[in-house]
Parts: structure tokens; sequence; C-alpha cells
């Protein structure tokens, strides 16, 4: 009888313990999406992209693909989960566990996304795309023209167009069809729109590996110092040529490596924990001009922008003329402006999504130069949200 008792006691405490375990399970199934994170805009640092946003309610059901997006892009511990994936995959295997970056040869790192290798075979030159930012460069220019303010376009080119040699061989390129940057300086060159496009000088650049223009493994997206400092070189080179078309002269001088403080520091593969370490250029103002750059808060922030992107001014005290540039960028210029102080007073500086203000920025802060400046892969990417470039039209100018 005692052992009949103990048996039914046992059976209830495994039932018991059956139930709590499914309960636990279901709980922690369940926790990450009760803690869905329903902020408006999240920007992922590690898969480099913003996170799907909430579509609205349409009960027609054409939205249905996007509520999942939503849902699996907001849960709790999102992140630290694909980071640890991430890091086993490349730590067990050598290999990337997404499309952020993918070997080449020679261990050589590039952006994987299909966009990128797409415009890389020459695939994706949307004409249509292109024209509409000429038309927008074009006018640009000639409205600055009539107020003598030189404007040039600067492109912040891909790695993989300067170092084409190290892309895989099985990734392959329809040479019968132009490039972007191919069609983009062609069509420039019809409307004689001032530009920087250093596809030649930087190829040329990249032979000499003491003095790489791209690192070999971290941020692969982006030049590096000395492809940035290359191209400052080639863009006031260009800036000066037509300052003294405009105005018969310029107080403007070359900007030169020299003129600047080289050092390098250790930089990390970005996206993964894993220590994947390179030694990277770095170029800085020389003392007596850092010394006196000094960043404007307060006025700059009531100028008509879109909030997001970057704003800035800096004021250059020990500038080497009293010069105004207004800068329009990206990522490529973004945490380098303070380089524009060795030659100008005022640096401002607009996220190039604000490209429909440059009329409104031109009479308000009356720049001396203007520059816009444009990735080559957005081309691919966040360039289509410019719906209105070609709609875009200036006092006197058709």
């Amino acid at each position: 009888m005692k052992e009949e008792k103990q048996k039914t006691e046992n059976r209830r405490w495994r039932s018991v313990s059956n139930i709590l375990f499914a309960l636990i399970f279901v709980g922690m199934l369940l926790y990450p999406f009760l803690r869905l994170d329903t902020t408006e805009v999240i920007d992922s640092e590690t898969e480099n992209r913003r996170m799907t946003m909430w579509p609205g309610f349409y009960p027609d059901g054409s939205y249905n693909e996007w509520y999942g997006h939503y849902v699996e892009d907001r849960v709790a511990f999102r992140e630290e989960a694909v980071r640890v994936y991430m890091d086993s995959v490349y730590a067990l295997f050598g290999e990337f566990a997404e499309k952020l970056h993918m070997y080449g040869k020679k261990q050589e790192i590039f952006p994987a996304d299909e966009g990128y290798l797409a415009a890389y075979q020459h695939l994706a030159t949307d004409e249509a795309l292109i024209d509409d930012l000429v038309t927008y460069l074009d006018r640009s220019n000639r409205y600055l023209k009539q107020k003598h303010i030189p404007f040039v376009f600067l492109a912040g080119l891909d790695k993989k167009t300067v170092y084409p040699e190290y892309m895989p061989d099985d990734i392959h390129v329809d040479e019968s069809r132009e490039s972007i940057m191919e069609n983009l300086s062609r069509k420039l060159d019809e409307k004689q729109v001032p530009y920087v496009i250093p596809v030649e000088e930087f190829r040329a650049a990249a032979t000499r590996d003491e003095n790489r223009i791209y690192n070999q493994t971290c941020d692969s997206a982006h030049w590096n110092e000395n492809g940035l400092m290359l191209a400052l070189s080639l863009l006031q080179d260009e800036i000066i040529k037509q300052q003294k078309e405009i105005s018969g002269d310029t107080t403007l001088t070359p900007i030169r490596p020299e003129l600047f403080k080289k050092k390098t520091e250790t930089a990390r593969l970005e996206f993964l924990s894993l220590p994947l370490t390179e030694e990277v250029p770095v170029y800085d103002l020389r003392k007596k001009q850092k010394k006196a750059l000094v960043s404007e808060d307060g006025f700059i922030d009531t100028i008509e922008h879109i909030e997001g992107p970057y704003v800035m001014h800096l004021s250059c005290e020990n500038a080497a003329t009293d010069q105004t540039i207004l800068v329009f960028g990206d990522s490529f210029l973004q945490s380098h402006m303070h380089l524009f102080c060795q030659q100008y007073h005022d640096v401002y500086g607009f996220g190039r999504q604000n490209y429909e203000h440059l009329q409104l920025y031109v009479e308000t802060l009356q720049p001396d130069v203007v520059v816009f400046e444009n990735a080559e892969r957005a081309f691919v990417d966040d360039l289509y949200n410019y719906t209105n470039l070609a709609g875009v039209t200036y006092p006197g100018v058709q």
C-alpha cells in the first residue's frame, strides 16, 4: 500500500514537472515575441541595415509578407543571436554567414550583397536613374554658374571598381555593357558638368602596395584614408580649375598628403566580434589647424533639413583661405569633413538626402564652392529613394 502511494506521488510530480517544463519552454519561445521592439526606426549595426518598419494595416493581405519580416526583425535578442551565429560560422569554417562580406583572391574582402555583385558584372546600370541624377547635377551646375560658384561632383568608388583583379573568377563581367561609372562619366561629359570619378587615378595608385587606397580586410565598403586623400587632392584640383575659369583667379591651393600628419591605427573587421584586425592609414590636421577647429552648434540645426542624415558646420580659424565650402555627401566624407579645414574657413556638410535644399543652403550660407559626393554603391541602393532628382529646378535654369 505504501509503495503504491509512493508511485502515485511520483507520477503526480512527474506530471507537474512535465507541465512546468512545457510552460517554461513555451515561455522561452514566446518571450522574445512578447518583448517585440516597436521603436519606429531601428538601424542594426550587426546587419548594417534598417530593420523592417511597420507597414500599416492592410486587411486585403497585400502586406502579409511584410508583417512576417517586421516580427522577424524586431524580436528580442535578435542582434545578439545574429552576432553569435556570424561569429560561430567564421570561427568554425572561416566563412561569412552574411552577405556583408566575401573573400576574393589573396584574402581580399569585398561586400557581397546582390546589388554590389550585379554592379560589378555590369548588370545593374540603370540608365533612367543615372539620367535623373545627371539632370539634377546639370541644373545645379548651371544655377551655381549664374552665381559664379564652382560646382563639382565627386564619386565615392567601390573597391571592386579599383581592385577588380581580386574579385573571384567565377563572378563574370559582361564587358559588352557599360558599368555605372562609365555611363555616368559619359553623360556628365555630354552635359559639361565638372566631376571627379577617379577610376584611372585610383587604379594607378592601387598598383603601389605600400600605399593601399582600400584596406585588405577592414571596411571594404569604403576607401581608406589614402584613398580619401587622393580623392580630396583630385577634387581640390578640379575646384581650383573651375574657380579660375569662373572668376579668373583663386586663393585656393592644392591639397596634398604632406600637408597633414599621417599615422596608422588598428582597425577591426566590422560586424564580427572576432579579433580580425588590420593596420590602416589615418590623416590628421596639423596641430595648429586642429586646435583652431570649432564645431558650431545651434545655427546649423535651424536650417531646414531632413532628420537623420548628418548636418554639420566646422569653423576653421587657421584655414589657408577665408573661403566657405558646402558639401553634400554620404559616409565616404561624413567622418572626414574636418580635413577640408586645411583650406576652407567654414565647412558646411549635409547628407546628400538634402539635395532638394541646395538653393536654400546657397542663399543662406553664401558658399564659395559647392560639392556633391555620391557613393558608387548608392546606384544600386538608396539613390532610388531620391524620387525628385529630375524635378528639382532653379530660377532661370531650364
